[in-house]
């Protein structure tokens, strides 16, 4: 079996699935005349699949730091959906009570999401000159060996897509 196929039946992957089709049913309860709430609404289902976004893209990498990165937008999908369906209940939304269950299933998610980053391995990083996402005891000026690295600057090198994310850690030194 693929590797990303064992990814998807994670505890995990799952969480984040059942937390998505929590707020996919939460969504079709706001009536469509609440402007504001829509809105919100379409907030929410950006941040939801944020989530299951960079899980892949986590589980897709070898690199500490990108995998650290994706953890970082991972949590922030996390607590803005927490924000926002707070956000909703003040403005009125009258099923807002349903986030309960929502609020729930992240924190269940979050026992799972701290036991997978504990999982990463330290030791396969391109030093992040902003220092957010080296592995503990790894400074901002630690200086590694191009060739022990050259297989991990190459990963991506299949999907130009990445390479916004090369140039917002600058490690980029062309």
């Amino acid at each position: 079996m693929d590797p990303m196929e064992i990814f998807f039946e994670s505890p995990l992957y799952q969480k984040a699935e059942e937390i998505d089709e929590t707020l996919q049913s939460i969504s079709k309860l706001i009536p469509e005349n609440k402007v504001f709430l829509v809105f919100l609404n379409g907030l929410i289902v950006r941040a939801s699949s944020r989530i299951t976004q960079n899980l892949i893209r986590a589980e897709e990498s070898k690199r500490y730091d990108t995998k650290m990165y994706c953890a970082a937008l991972i949590r922030s999908g996390c607590l803005d959906i927490e924000g926002l369906g707070n956000l909703m209940n003040k403005r009125g939304f009258k099923d807002s009570k349903y986030f309960s269950i929502v609020y729930r299933q992240i924190e269940e998610f979050r026992t799972l999401f701290l036991q997978w980053v504990a999982g990463f391995d330290q030791k396969q990083f391109v030093t992040d000159r902003w220092g957010l996402f080296n592995p503990p005891g790894i400074s901002i000026d630690y200086v590694q060996n191009p060739h022990d690295i050259a297989d991990l600057l190459n990963e991506y090198d299949d999907d130009n897509d990445d390479d916004s994310f090369e140039r917002f850690l600058n490690n980029d030194d062309n």
